[in-house]
């Protein structure tokens, strides 16, 4: 999942540079913003103390400032960016494996494969008391939320984050027989670029919000310690603790931010897979168990480096 999460997405250094401001630098500045109102307060100081210190440095002295400064906010940035996967790989649910949390993975796992299992239940219901529209909306919400119904025993994850992600990586292989993974990073670079913008953004919106979480729930943490250690105003750590409120609300918008994400996933599969095989010089069969074999054949080719097969569906006229 994380190859489908990751590649074919930065190909453009503008996009990447979009991807880093708004997605890691922008939140850095945010929390680095709020944590120096918390310092400020915790030491008695108002902005007019600190704006009075700056100004009794040299025309010099603030531009070196100011430069240090940026760049720390940015090596910061660049730093935090390269545990932005990991970060996001453990809130999917891809845990260490410990007693503890091996365990506890199983057990959330088990409770969201019940949880959708009785859902998909409650659709059937649904459609034998003849409520179609709703069971259908039902069904919609599922398929956007979990893996698919027959990959419910082997596909689910204990995080409702990373179940929406798998939902968007089974999508393709249960319509289509697309390994998504495998077949993902070669699709994009042969999709219209407005098609690329549009996924670029939709993963852009998933990232600012993981991003948003961490810094939220790491400021939520370090900032209520160090006022309790150094015995700092108690409504102020009280404040500090609001962080958890807006970490919880930065995973519930990484939510639907994963959601649109799938969503823009499966549209460009929709509309733009059979770009690989014409750019291969393979036959595009409007049949479907045909091109099923077609992605099977593609996939082995890359997995395995067995040789695609030379008829019917190759098209060696190209």
């Amino acid at each position: 999942m994380n190859t489908l999460l990751e590649v074919g997405l930065g190909t453009a250094e503008r996009v990447l540079g979009s991807r880093f401001l708004l997605a890691v630098l922008l939140p850095v500045l945010v929390a680095t913003g709020a944590s120096g109102g918390v310092a400020l307060a915790a030491t008695g100081s108002t902005p007019g103390d600190a704006l009075r210190a700056w100004q009794r440095f040299s025309a010099s002295g603030q531009l070196l400032a100011a430069l240090g400064v940026l760049l720390g906010l940015v090596a910061a940035a660049y730093l935090l960016a390269l545990f932005h996967l990991p970060f996001l790989k453990f809130l999917e649910g891809y845990w260490p494996e410990t007693a503890l949390l091996r365990g506890l993975r199983e057990r959330r796992t088990a409770r969201h494969r019940r949880r959708a299992e009785e859902l998909w239940q409650r659709v059937t219901e649904l459609h034998t008391a003849g409520a179609h529209l709703r069971a259908s909306a039902l069904a919609t919400r599922l398929l956007a939320a979990y893996p698919p119904r027959p990959r419910l025993a082997d596909g689910c994850l204990p995080t409702a984050l990373g179940n929406r992600l798998r939902a968007a990586e089974f999508y393709p292989l249960e319509r289509y027989g697309i390994d998504a993974v495998v077949i993902w990073p070669r699709l994009v670079p042969l999709v219209p670029a407005e098609t690329t913008a549009r996924v670029v953004a939709a993963r852009t919106a998933l990232d600012s919000t993981v991003t948003l979480l961490g810094l939220a729930m790491a400021f939520g943490t370090v900032w209520p310690l160090a006022l309790l250690a150094t015995g700092g105003p108690e409504p102020l750590t009280a404040l500090t603790l609001l962080a958890w409120p807006l970490a919880w609300g930065a995973y519930r918008a990484a939510l639907q931010a994963a959601t649109a994400y799938g969503q823009e996933v499966a549209v460009t599969f929709d509309l733009h897979r059979l770009e690989l095989p014409r750019h291969l010089g393979l036959d595009v069969v409007a049949d479907p168990t045909a091109e099923r074999g077609t992605w099977d054949d593609l996939a082995q080719f890359y997995l395995r480096n067995l040789p695609l097969p030379t008829s019917p569906r190759v098209n060696g006229g190209r």
